[in-house]
């Protein structure tokens, strides 16, 4: 308890290095025990919440508590700076593969779909007695263009949806465009906001000192990085005001604060803080001030919990009285705790709030560290121009949805018979037409009256045992294989969406222990949150289908 009331006073909220060693511990108590008083010392610290997790799933006998506090290892992820930039960049990129992977699947199966026709009317061009193995073999020539031109997966991208806007309708071609703008939107933007969470901290030497200085850890090179940058850094400039407190010289961390709230008046934290200082060196009035004044900026149950403390000095009982029950009504549990560790002592325990990590994350996407990791993992999937440059990546498909779209509208394509199957061509038969059904169907179906009766019906039985068929394993490819529920119900956008989040369940699964290793900050809640979104990925895709099959039958 001792140990938790210093840290608080100094504004170390998580002890994370001694809650890893008691963790890590197997002398003295039980697990359960150290794992309680791990997440008493460092309550954020997610490590610590699933290390309590398991120690009540095996040890406490309580699968619900144990259940309960493994949602929390998830709550408490924004509230620590290193866990949070660490889950973050690694759901940012396993996002970002997501988008990649959805978006070029989709193109896939549409340019999958649409290949057959492409391969027959392609060899048209040339000859129309070309076989039909030299017609693939033409079309897969003709698709492999933009990767001998080094492009890479993007150039793939962009060949397969040609083919898809030259055979699609408008609305299959809106959502080709869609699919490969969320392709270059996972390869540029968000590969680029994931290298910058996983790197930019640690790279950021300023950042780095002042958040090991208020976590009570700093290095003898942190405090000259600190004072180095104190005059121009607020962030620095908070850090050497704490590291001077808790030095004991309490009338240089005051003028130090004061300097601080000359140059960040409306930050809640430096106020508060301030107001501790003013506190400890008996000026209580000025204390009080600075107390309203933070939490007229953010309302705040700690704020409440240190100024009801200077009421106790300024013997205003019934304000304290006042004061220490609106904190209560604001977080109960946090009050009673400090509360708790105020002890015998009436007045005098006052918290520092830690180091507000917005300003961090602020630097972070002001930066532009990410950019060297973005360019290493694109040049692995486009080595090329396209893989250069966002804006010219999306100019190139905008210019390939233009230009085969016309193309698409001017060229007589092939189409399958819809009650057959059997492939119509205008060039191959110029008798054919331009419906949906063949000319044998029409007149089976169309005008019996030109066949033979028993003829007829066995063909017709045929066809529905054919279309019996194709039925089951349309159903079953949809649910086995993402986006084919929404391609054979002729939803485009219903095609993607569960194209994405097969892909998100899959890369989560995939990368459950994260994209780089664990700075000792997750642990099992790691591949617990994966599972999760995993999960809720996998249930998406399973709405998207059942709507998908839906819409069909009633198509």
């Amino acid at each position: 308890m001792l140990t938790r009331r210093t840290s608080l006073q100094l504004g170390v909220w998580n002890l994370d290095a001694a809650a890893r060693a008691l963790l890590a511990s197997e002398a003295g108590t039980d697990a359960l025990e150290r794992a309680v008083a791990g997440v008493r010392l460092a309550p954020d610290l997610p490590l610590a919440r699933m290390a309590l997790a398991r120690a009540l799933w095996l040890h406490g006998g309580s699968p619900i508590a144990a259940a309960r506090t493994a949602f929390e290892s998830l709550a408490v992820i924004p509230r620590h700076l290193e866990a949070s930039l660490w889950f973050a960049g690694c759901l940012l990129f396993v996002l970002g593969l997501s988008l990649i992977a959805g978006g070029v699947w989709y193109i896939t199966l549409v340019a999958g779909a649409a290949s057959p026709h492409a391969a027959h009317d392609l060899g048209d061009l040339l000859s129309g007695s070309m076989p039909g193995f030299a017609r693939v073999a033409f079309l897969a020539a003709a698709m492999l263009v933009p990767l001998a031109l080094g492009e890479g997966l993007l150039g793939l991208c962009a060949a397969a949806m040609a083919i898809g806007v030259v055979y699609g309708n408008l609305r299959q071609r809106l959502v080709l465009f869609m699919a490969a703008s969320v392709v270059v939107m996972g390869a540029f933007p968000v590969v680029h906001l994931a290298g910058n969470t996983l790197t930019a901290f640690s790279e950021d030497p300023v950042s780095e000192a002042a958040f090991a200085t208020a976590q009570g850890f700093s290095h003898p090179v942190d405090q000259i990085r600190i004072e180095a940058a104190a005059e121009y850094d607020p962030l620095a400039a908070q850090a050497l005001a704490r590291r001077t407190r808790r030095s004991g010289d309490l009338e240089a961390a005051d003028a130090y604060y004061q300097e601080l709230l000359r140059r960040a008046s409306d930050d809640p934290v430096v106020v508060n803080n301030a107001a501790n200082v003013r506190l400890d060196l008996g000026h209580t009035e000025s204390a009080m001030t600075l107390y309203r004044r933070s939490i007229e900026l953010q309302r705040d149950p700690v704020v409440l919990f240190n100024l009801s403390q200077a009421h106790g000095r300024a013997f205003q009982v019934d304000e304290l009285s006042r004061t220490l029950a609106e904190a209560q009504q604001m977080n109960g549990d946090l009050v009673a705790e400090l509360t708790a560790l105020q002890g015998a002592e009436p007045v005098g325990f006052v918290v520092d709030l830690p180091i507000d990590t917005r300003q961090i994350w602020r630097r972070i996407y002001r930066s532009n560290r990410g950019q060297r990791m973005a360019a290493e993992f694109r040049a692995s999937i486009a080595p090329g121009r396209l893989g250069e440059d966002g804006p010219i990546a999306i100019g190139v498909f905008a210019a390939i949805l233009s230009v085969f779209a016309l193309l698409g509208s001017w060229m007589r394509r092939s189409h399958w018979c819809t009650r057959c199957g059997r492939r119509m061509c205008q060039r191959c038969d110029p008798e054919m037409g331009g419906g949906t059904v063949c000319g044998g169907c029409t007149r089976l179906f169309h005008q019996s009256e030109t066949t033979d009766r028993e003829l007829r019906l066995a063909r017709i039985s045929e066809l529905r045992s054919r279309e019996e068929r194709v039925e089951r394993f349309k159903v079953a490819a949809s649910f086995l294989v993402p986006g084919v529920a929404g391609l054979v119900a002729k939803k485009p956008l219903r095609c993607l969406l569960g194209s994405i989040f097969a892909a998100i369940a899959v890369t989560a699964l995939y990368w459950r222990d994260g994209v780089v290793p664990d700075p000792l900050v997750a642990g099992a809640a790691a591949p617990f949150a994966s599972l999760c979104i995993a999960v809720l990925a996998a249930l998406a895709y399973m709405v998207v289908v059942l709507l998908s099959l839906a819409a069909r039958r009633n198509a």
